[in-house]
């Protein structure tokens, strides 16, 4: 098994062959038709570093060669396929850096042996594997691979939860913000109504002094006889009214404070309500991770749909940009997404940028979605929304595949491949441009032409 997924990079006997998706992916079939028909001569470790190289040789005579390089170093390996003098790029994946058709120069040699730690295999690896390996695990071939390799498929999984976890505490921490912020304004607004008789006072006393008040007055000094002693109080005035409005103003607040204390005092309840929640499931949340800091998938899942639940019923979607219009009209910029059903009446949601492709497949849509992407190119994401507790036909499957197909300009008249996988397994790790994403667990769907096009996908309005 070759793998170079993140913090997970590795080349390892497996007991059993995983198993192979029905219809071979674009990567795949270009690695088949390198490899298919090879014999492996050597395994080794050039430069002592950490790359693993197959040595391989074709045909009748074995005397064409090629070699299969893994290169494990900082967080996300690389898989090259190379050969000739000057050793030329065939196939590459993983960490970028480099393309097919590039030179390839392999590590520098290895120190000299004084160099080295006494009972260690190199520099890179200063101690003897098989020490790790518990001594009731050690008999047959090849213990030491037998022994890692379902640690660091167990390990992989759990990378993929955590990131599922990460994702949803993002997410409830920006809601707390936003409700936070929220309260804060009602319990000022709230504070402002409570003071309702103020106004009333005040608009009572510049009654009383309806005579002398002027319109181009800025305040105006009256005898306050709700307090003791009747002491003069100023009271301001907006100049640009007239007396009778600027009293009326004073009784407009005083009617509008009074008639909203119940409903302000109701929206404090439910934003401090909604702060609860947020709060009892971010600790749910924290009590699924074990003292060994392992996930339990079911749990996980049951988890982070219940944190989609409460984003969907609650939670406040992000604003959508405005433009403004010549005659200075504010106007709504159209809803994300361009948006399609399949046959089956599922819906469809396809990125139409680079931004719009990250907030769709990270942020939008759910773990039980499906994701598509067309094999080998650039392209949108698309979304298949499926919801909880349903199942996607193969049509669905099928017209999703198509719109991802004919979204990033394929026309036919051949066929082309799509990878699809459950929207859980996409995952963005920090750090990567806008648009660019990881998938696991991806499978393949064939692609053919259709004369309709997408029109018989039912596209809706973009508005």
């Amino acid at each position: 098994l070759i793998s170079v997924h993140p913090s997970t990079s590795r080349m390892i006997l497996e007991s059993q062959a995983s198993p192979a998706p029905d219809t071979p992916g674009e990567m795949v079939t270009r690695l088949r038709s390198l490899l298919t028909g090879a014999l492996i001569n050597a395994v080794d470790q050039p430069g002592g570093d950490r790359v693993m190289r197959l040595r391989l040789s074709f045909g009748k005579n074995k005397h064409a060669r090629r070699d299969v390089v893994l290169e494990m170093f900082g967080r996300m390996g690389r898989l090259l396929v190379v050969e000739g003098k000057p050793t030329l790029i065939r196939f590459v994946t993983g960490r970028g850096g480099l393309g097919t058709g590039e030179p390839y120069q392999y590590p520098q040699a290895p120190e000299p042996d004084d160099r080295r730690i006494p009972g260690g295999v190199s520099p890179t690896l200063p101690f003897e594997p098989l020490q790790l390996v518990p001594i009731e695990s050690r008999g047959g071939e090849f213990p030491y691979h037998h022994w890692l390799a379902p640690q660091l498929a167990e390990r992989e999984e759990q990378l993929l939860l955590s990131g599922q976890m990460r994702q949803r505490h993002q997410e409830l921490n920006r809601q707390e913000k936003i409700l936070s912020r929220r309260l804060g304004n009602l319990e000022s607004d709230l504070g402002r109504s409570l003071d309702w008789e103020s106004f009333q006072q005040k608009g009572e006393l510049l009654k009383t002094a309806l005579s002398k008040l002027k319109r181009g007055m800025a305040k105006f000094e009256v005898e306050d006889w709700y307090q003791e002693g009747s002491p003069m109080v100023e009271i301001s005035l907006i100049p640009e009214k007239t007396p009778i409005q600027n009293v009326e103003k004073y009784f407009h607040k005083a009617r509008k404070g009074k008639r909203s204390i119940d409903q302000l005092t109701t929206r404090c309840e439910q934003a401090r309500h909604q702060i609860q929640e947020i709060v009892d499931l971010r600790s749910e949340g924290e009590s699924l991770q074990q003292d060994d800091e392992i996930w339990v998938q079911d749990l996980v899942d049951s988890w982070c749909h219940k944190v989609d639940q409460w984003s969907r019923k609650f939670g406040k979607k992000r604003q959508q940009p405005q433009i403004q219009s010549r005659k200075g009209r504010k106007k709504t910029v159209p809803r994300p997404f361009q948006r399609f059903r399949s046959r089956e009446g599922f819906e469809i949601l396809v990125g139409r940028s680079a931004r719009e492709n990250d907030d769709l497949s990270i942020r939008t849509a759910s773990g039980n979605d499906l994701f598509f992407h067309i094999a080998g190119k650039p392209g949108p994401h698309v979304i298949l929304r499926v919801p909880r507790g349903s199942q996607p036909s193969p049509e669905s499957i099928e017209d999703a595949a198509y719109v991802a197909a004919h979204r990033s300009g394929w026309r036919g008249p051949g066929g082309v491949a799509v990878h699809w996988t459950e929207a859980k397994y996409v995952r963005k790790p920090k750090g990567l441009p806008p648009g660019k994403v990881f998938i696991d667990r991806e499978r393949e769907h064939w692609v053919s032409p259709r004369d309709e096009g997408l029109a018989g996908l039912q596209a809706e309005s973009l508005d």
